[in-house]
């Protein structure tokens, strides 16, 4: 199911990591999870890169569900399972909206001194935030080049349907 534009990851923002290892969550990350009964959310190292991969509840279901549709035979959902949902956690906020990435998480990502949360819509992604630019330059050139690809969705159906 999508989310509603109010309850997406919208825009990246840059915040320090303080001297405990917290760092303050975005207002408008923390509202797009308001509805989870979890006052936190949800993150795995990605497999394609060093950053983490991050959402609400719904992340994580939609996640155990596309590694569920494998045969359960498979070896590669057994490496799913374990590399994926294994290495997921849950991040809590503290009551000031701050959060601490457990040390494997954030030397997966690479995180330093300040870390990059980028929002992608339905999920976001936990960087280091040093070479942000260059990564969104470089993200810039390729979209141009794909932007052919993207198709105008189908029209809304207003009033229940075809007459």
């Amino acid at each position: 199911m999508l989310r509603s534009a109010e309850t997406l990851f919208l825009g990246s923002h840059i915040n320090k990591v303080d001297a405990k290892g917290r760092i303050a969550a975005p207002a408008d990350f923390r509202r797009a999870l308001k509805l989870d009964a979890f006052n936190g959310f949800y993150c795995v190292p990605s497999l394609l890169g060093p950053y983490l991969d991050c959402g609400g509840a719904n992340f994580i279901e939609n996640l155990q569900a596309m590694i569920a549709a494998l045969d359960p035979y498979d070896p590669d959902r057994a490496a799913l399972q374990e590399t994926l949902i294994g290495q997921a956690r849950p991040i809590p906020f503290d009551g000031d909206g701050r959060f601490i990435l457990p040390q494997p998480l954030r030397e997966h990502a690479r995180i330093g001194e300040r870390a990059l949360l980028m929002g992608c819509g339905e999920t976001f992604q936990i960087r280091d935030a040093q070479g942000a630019e260059e990564r969104l330059a470089a993200a810039t050139e390729r979209a141009r080049r794909a932007l052919g690809k993207l198709r105008n969705p189908p029209p809304l159906q207003i009033g229940g349907g075809a007459r």
